[in-house]
């Protein structure tokens, strides 16, 4: 077993709003086995103390500005003003620099959205966030809590879609990747025919995408989802 404190290096950060500096925890790289990696792309370690989505948010001590590393580098004058007015004025100083388990790193998440909602940062940014804080709640088997955000951040992938943002939040998002995955939390959503559609559309990238992993699990999940689709109407039939 890994010592959880080796495994883990203090990062410096300066402060997206009031550019005071600060330390959190990051997982070395190198440190972790994988388990098991789910189709919408969470990953189980053999460590899961040390999972790394567990310290992906970087909480000002002094602010109270939450933010994960593709937030926006500066922030308007006017979007400072309402961090200070929401955020910083209500924050009550308090460190998540040190060692998180998963509850800690669900607060992390949720004042990250808040102030991502408050500074209009990219959709694929907040689809990020929703995504990775669903993956928390799957990871302690809350699972209402769980899709509940994979409905929010399908809703923010779509857009970020939509409006091409989708390389901001994660370098290696690419545009089969992104319709794969809106694809496979619509399924997961047990909403089939949208599944369907979105897997179709990566699918269409077959021959000029070098990503071949991603085309076999679109082809394998579109399958999975026309099945869930057949049963589900049978079942409607039958009710």
């Amino acid at each position: 077993m890994i010592d959880k404190v080796s495994a883990l290096y203090d990062k410096s950060c300066t402060c997206r709003h009031c550019q005071k500096s600060f330390t959190t925890k990051r997982v070395k790289s190198g440190s972790l086995t994988i388990v098991h990696r789910d189709h919408d792309f969470y990953t189980r370690f053999k460590e899961q103390s040390l999972n790394p989505i567990l310290y992906t948010v970087n909480v000002c001590p002094a602010c109270g500005f939450a933010f994960t590393d593709p937030f926006k580098e500066k922030l308007a004058p006017w979007e400072k003003q309402v961090v200070d007015e929401q955020i910083s004025a209500k924050w009550t100083p308090k460190d998540f620099g040190s060692i998180r388990q998963a509850p800690e790193a669900i607060v992390t998440y949720k004042l990250a959205i808040y102030a991502a909602e408050m500074t209009d940062q990219p959709h694929s940014v907040k689809a990020g966030l929703y995504l990775r804080l669903a993956w928390l709640y799957r990871s302690l088997e809350r699972f209402a809590e769980e899709f509940r955000f994979i409905g929010m951040a399908v809703d923010e992938y779509e857009l970020s879609y939509i409006h091409s943002d989708y390389a901001r939040a994660d370098k290696d998002m690419s545009e089969v990747r992104l319709l794969y995955l809106i694809g496979e939390l619509y399924r997961r959503l047990q909403k089939f025919d949208l599944a369907i559609n979105y897997f179709g559309k990566a699918l269409a990238f077959r021959n000029t995408t070098i990503e071949s992993g991603i085309i076999r699990m679109a082809q394998d999940q579109w399958q999975l989802a026309r099945e869930e689709y057949k049963e589900k109407q049978n079942e409607q039939k039958i009710g």
